[in-house]
C-alpha cells in the first residue's frame, strides 16, 4: 500500500442524464450546469485538485464532448483522460472508471460529479483509508438530504450494514469513493449487477470489509433546489 501522502489519482463518474436539473437547465448537460457562475465539474475537479490529486480519468456520455475543452482550460496542470459511453447503470459506470484507473495506480479516490466536498475533507478521508489498510471504502455523511439516501451502519471504522439491512440510518453515503487496483482487477462483469448499491452490499456481505469513515457536511447537487444550497455552502467556505 502507499504511504500517507495525498493520492494522484481519481476518477469523475458524470455519465449520468441530470434529469431532475434538465427542467431548469435544458440547454445544459448535467457536469456544465453553472453553479455559482461556474461549471459543476470544475467544482469536483477543484476540490480534488486541492486535495493533492494530479491525474483524473472522466466519464461523460456521448452527450459530453464540450466537457474536455472545458476542463483541459480550467485546469491545465491535471493529467486528464476522458471515457465516453451510454452506461447502463450506476455500476457498469464505477467499474468502467475503476478499470481504467487501476491500470496505472495503485489506489484512488473515485467521486460523482454532483458531491460537492471540502478538499480537505476529501484529504482527510483518503489518509484514513490508507491508514486502515482498506481495499474499498466510502466517505459517509449524517447531512442527508437525499430522496433516496444509502444509509450505512458504521462499526469501529467498518461498514458491517448497507442500504435496506442499515438499521441506524445515522450515516449515509456521501459520493465519494475509495478503492485499490486489488478490488479493481477483482470486479465481475458489468452484467453481474443492477446498480452500483448492488456491488457495494456485496463488498459489504461477501467480497470481505468494507470501509468507511464520516466526513464533514457535503452537497449532492442532484435536484433544482439544490443549486441554492450548494451556493449557499461554497460561499460559507470562502471557496
Amino acid at each position: 500500500m502507499n504511504d500517507k501522502s495525498s493520492i494522484a489519482c481519481a476518477g469523475i463518474i458524470a455519465a449520468g442524464e441530470g434529469a431532475r436539473l434538465a427542467a431548469s437547465f435544458p440547454d445544459k448537460i448535467k457536469p456544465l450546469v453553472p453553479v455559482a457562475g461556474v461549471p459543476l465539474c470544475h467544482w469536483i475537479a477543484g476540490a480534488l485538485r486541492r486535495a493533492g490529486v494530479r491525474e483524473i480519468t472522466i466519464l461523460l456520455n456521448n452527450r459530453g464532448h464540450d466537457v474536455p475543452r472545458s476542463l483541459e482550460s480550467a485546469f491545465p496542470a491535471i493529467r486528464w483522460s476522458f471515457l465516453f459511453a451510454d452506461t447502463a447503470s450506476s455500476w457498469e459506470s464505477f467499474r468502467l472508471v475503476c478499470r481504467a484507473l487501476s491500470e496505472r495506480c495503485d489506489d484512488f479516490l473515485v467521486s460523482t460529479v454532483d458531491a460537492l466536498i471540502r478538499p480537505e475533507e476529501i484529504s482527510r478521508f483518503a489518509s484514513a483509508m490508507r491508514g486502515r489498510n482498506a481495499l474499498a471504502g466510502l466517505a459517509l455523511t449524517d447531512f442527508i438530504d437525499d430522496e433516496k439516501p444509502l444509509y450505512a451502519d458504521l462499526e469501529a471504522g467498518w461498514i458491517r450494514r448497507l442500504g435496506q439491512q442499515a438499521q441506524e440510518k445515522k450515516f449515509a453515503t456521501a459520493g465519494l469513493y475509495f478503492m485499490t487496483r486489488e478490488i479493481a482487477v477483482r470486479m465481475p462483469e458489468a452484467s453481474r449487477f443492477s446498480s452500483l448499491r448492488d456491488y457495494l452490499a456485496h463488498l459489504t456481505t461477501e467480497a470481505g470489509r468494507l470501509a468507511g469513515e464520516p466526513i464533514s457536511k457535503s452537497i449532492d447537487v442532484d435536484r433544482p433546489q439544490d443549486i441554492r444550497q450548494a451556493e449557499n455552502f461554497l460561499e460559507a467556505l470562502r471557496w
